[in-house]
């Protein structure tokens, strides 16, 4: 009995690790937007009106604090699409030199910005001391 239930316990796990592995991929930042169907923003609300999580993670974060818009990352919202996940060109624009870093090391092949910083929470890279000071 305890055979059984280590093997199903196993597999489960397995299915899970697979599962997680394939996922992780899938929701990457890609060299192109991701647009989701968005509802016309009604006159007088903003983004906040609705999002109101994002909104505030993201008024903690450095693009917050530097008052850097929903849309400069996300687009006008005059269209019925938003770029739900913005390219990776998009972080070009204020992060050339760590877009550049990014895209020439080997070991971030396939990796974006959104791979370690989310989006609306993240917070700056901390230098590591150097060894001896």
């Amino acid at each position: 009995m305890n055979t059984l239930r280590a093997f199903l316990f196993s597999s489960v796990l397995l299915v899970l690790l697979v599962l997680a592995a394939a996922v992780q991929p899938a929701i990457a930042q890609k060299a192109h937007a991701t647009h989701e169907h968005h509802q016309t923003i009604p006159a007088g609300k903003t983004c906040s009106s609705c999002h109101k999580m994002t909104y505030a993670q993201w008024k903690g974060s450095p693009h917050g604090a530097n008052d850097v818009e929903c849309t400069v990352c996300h687009g006008e919202i005059t269209a019925q699409s938003v770029a739900a996940t913005p390219a990776l060109d998009v972080c070009d624009t204020c992060h050339a030199e760590r877009v550049a870093q990014l895209k020439s090391d080997p070991f971030m092949k396939g990796k974006t910005c959104v791979t370690c910083h989310p989006p609306h929470t993240f917070m700056p890279h901390k230098k590591a001391a150097v060894a001896g000071e």
